[in-house]
């Protein structure tokens, strides 16, 4: 029964993106193509081997591309795509997570649903998304690590998003008490990255929301120490 109920959130998330996508290819929505030759070839974790894989937005494509040896060294995948919003992440998640028989998965979502990339913000839909996958994660037992959207002032891209800083602390403080009470790992970026105007400072980030290699190291440290709890 829970996975039917999953099954149709995924749908119901491909009904809801489709509405501001119609004049897409619906089928390449969730961006199917981006990792499939990567995840044709990855081969299956070695016996006694953590595998974590990261699903995200350009946060975590850059992090992975920028940084490779962060995620080589460590075991860890990185399944970002550049300017997704969380039901398109829900959509290609058994794919780019599920498929790949991880320990555990780095849920960050939220930046590019709040700056609108798929349609106006809707706090409930995108909480309900990352609800979602940790979901389909847990009942293939994999374990839950969600993150904190990171800091942004503002978004170049959509300068009509004049309330950023204050929709990401109250997305942000959901899913910490959502990780919370569910005994999910949390790894908090937002709190140690934040400048006084709750953003991103302009000596981590060059546009206030895409971190910078001195950025990375810092999300670098903060994650890893969390990631190692819980293996």
């Amino acid at each position: 029964m829970k996975r039917n109920c999953i099954t149709l959130l995924a749908i119901f998330a491909f009904m809801i993106l489709s509405l501001d996508t119609n004049s897409q290819n619906l089928s390449e929505v969730p961006t199917f193509k981006r990792y499939a030759k990567e995840n044709a070839e990855l081969p299956a974790p070695a016996k006694n081997k953590k595998r974590i894989v990261f699903i995200g937005n350009s946060i975590t494509e850059f992090w992975a591309s920028t940084h490779p040896y962060f995620f080589e060294n460590n075991g860890y995948i990185g399944r970002g795509i550049s300017g997704q919003t969380s039901p398109q992440m829900l959509l290609r998640f058994y794919r780019d997570v599920v498929a790949l028989k991880p320990t555990a998965v780095v849920i960050n979502a939220g930046t590019n649903d709040i700056a609108e990339n798929t349609g106006k913000y809707d706090a409930d839909y995108t909480f309900d998304n990352i609800r979602a996958m940790a979901d389909i994660a847990k009942s293939n037992k994999i374990k839950v690590i969600l993150s904190s959207v990171l800091p942004a002032e503002k978004f170049v891209w959509n300068q009509r998003i004049t309330d950023a800083p204050q929709k990401i602390e109250a997305l942000n403080k959901r899913i910490k008490e959502y990780a919370k009470k569910n005994n999910y790992a949390y790894i908090d970026y937002y709190s140690t990255l934040k400048d006084e105007k709750c953003g991103l400072p302009a000596k981590l980030s060059s546009d206030g929301v895409h971190p910078n290699a001195a950025c990375y190291e810092i999300m670098e440290k903060i994650a890893k120490k969390v990631i190692d709890k819980i293996n």
